[in-house]
């Protein structure tokens, strides 16, 4: 680590330290607080149903039903493939 960086981590370091005892407040300690409301998890999706939109949302389906999946190559063209029945390109 260079002289500048361990001299500009020692000043942010000793700026946290200096703010943390001025104003040593904890959560704990705070008067008329706000209640933290439990979550409803029955409100989000589950990763297989987020995998599963991500999956039709990144297609598209011809008149004849066959679907085409996009990729992007390195310099960033997008080209659309078939998918066949079996599941692959």
């Amino acid at each position: 680590m260079s002289i500048a960086l361990k001299d500009a981590v020692k000043i942010v370091t000793d700026a946290v330290d200096i703010i943390s005892n001025r104003f040593p407040i904890k959560w704990e300690d705070i008067a008329n607080k706000p209640t933290i409301q439990d979550i409803n998890i029955s409100d989000y999706y589950t990763k297989q149903e987020v995998d599963a939109l991500l999956k039709t949302s990144h297609q598209l389906t011809a008149h004849d039903g066959s679907i085409w999946e996009p990729s992007i190559d390195n310099n960033g063209n997008i080209t659309w493939k078939k998918v066949n029945d079996s599941g692959t390109r």
